[in-house]
């Protein structure tokens, strides 16, 4: 008896054979969005770098050249679209610090443009994408990343060197002995300085209204920061004369040992630090009502808020002492002897400067050093 047969069924495969087809196809393009799509979004924002540096360039030698902020954001928005055909400024940039009206700052711009993809929609993608990038440029005197002591030297008050230096590029290496006194005495005696005359910098507060009320506060955490890592923004000097000031709000007093301690850390750095320390013109320091307070007019009940910076005095900090220490090494505290509030503190002498700190390699564009920071 023979079993009946059955005719085969061929399985068909055209099904798979699409699949594979389509795979294949979707592999390619995501390998083509990656070579041309990803490659053309990098070479467009390596372009856009080029841009960004030089509207941030643009702007920040308008601000140097006091021509205002409407004028800077112009030249910004024009020198991003001469070096890319189709960038523009992102919105709520350029952005200004302190102002664009100050004698040196910050400015920073967002450059954005959109890059059309060629393989990226097929997959589902929009058939642009944007691409953007920043740039940061300074003018003026920038101290960008410079080691800043925020404590004022009262010009001629503080010290045995004389500060400022009748002509800075020929003074001879020496050792300068600053010396203060919170327990007071006669304010108009020129070795000891009342409370109100001696005290740190907010240099947060830098470059303010004669008329700014100056924040209180404790000690500010950045203090250790800014003598061992540097301080992150322009500190410029207006004028060292009237009738232009740079007023600076002062801290509140020396902060005692947390001071000390930070300046001892300082001394011990290897390699050693050089400090920048604000120059005060204790003659045009002023109130909280932008109200001359000089020295001699202390007595009177006058409080000093705001010191009027002049220059910069570049040392280096070999050694702080305290109470009698100080008495023995500074003998010129004629009330220390006994005092633990007295502060001797010795440093060699490096350098003085009036025109701001260094601007670090910037540009000069006519008299406005002008630098691109990142």
């Amino acid at each position: 008896m023979h079993r009946p047969r059955f005719p085969r069924t061929r399985r068909s495969e055209d099904g798979a054979v699409l699949i594979i087809v389509v795979l294949s196809l979707l592999a390619m393009f995501g390998m083509m969005v990656l070579v041309v799509d990803v490659g053309s979004l990098l070479f467009a924002r390596r372009e856009l770098v080029n841009a960004a540096d030089a509207a941030a360039l643009a702007a920040a030698q308008s601000c140097g050249q006091k021509e205002g902020m409407g004028e800077a954001i112009v030249q910004a928005r024009f020198y991003a679209v001469e070096n890319q055909s189709g960038a523009d400024l992102v919105s709520g940039y350029p952005t200004f610090f302190p102002s664009c009206d100050s004698p040196a700052g910050l400015v920073t711009v967002q450059v954005t443009t959109d890059q059309p993809l060629f393989f990226a929609p097929v997959l589902g993608a929009d058939s642009e994408a944007p691409v953007t990038t920043e740039a940061t440029a300074s003018w003026g005197g920038a101290g960008i990343g410079e080691h800043v002591a925020p404590m004022m030297l009262s010009a001629n008050r503080l010290s045995d060197c004389e500060i400022p230096p009748p002509d800075p590029d020929s003074v001879a290496e020496q050792i300068c002995e600053f010396w203060w006194n919170d327990a007071g005495g006669p304010p108009t005696d020129p070795n000891v300085l009342a409370n109100a005359e001696w005290g740190t910098l907010d240099l947060v507060n830098w470059d303010v209204d004669g008329s700014f009320n100056c924040p209180q506060g404790g000690v500010p955490p950045e203090f250790q920061e800014w003598m061992l890592e540097g301080y992150f923004a322009p500190l410029p000097i207006n004028s060292p004369n009237p009738p232009e000031h740079t007023y600076v709000c002062r801290g509140k007093g020396n902060f005692g040992g947390a001071l000390d301690n930070i300046i001892r850390d300082v001394i011990d750095e290897d390699p050693p630090l050089f400090l920048f320390f604000p120059v005060n013109q204790p003659e045009s320091q002023v109130d909280r009502d932008g109200a001359v307070c000089s020295p001699d007019m202390v007595d009177s009940g006058c409080s000093v808020q705001k010191y009027d910076i002049i220059g910069f005095a570049r040392l280096q900090i070999l050694e702080i002492y305290r109470g009698r220490d100080a008495w023995e090494h500074c003998p010129e505290i004629p009330v220390a002897e006994q005092d633990a509030n007295a502060r001797c503190m010795i440093t060699k002498w490096v350098g003085y400067s009036s025109e701001g700190l260094d601007p670090q390699g910037g540009e000069n564009f006519g008299d406005v050093p002008v630098n691109l920071v990142r």
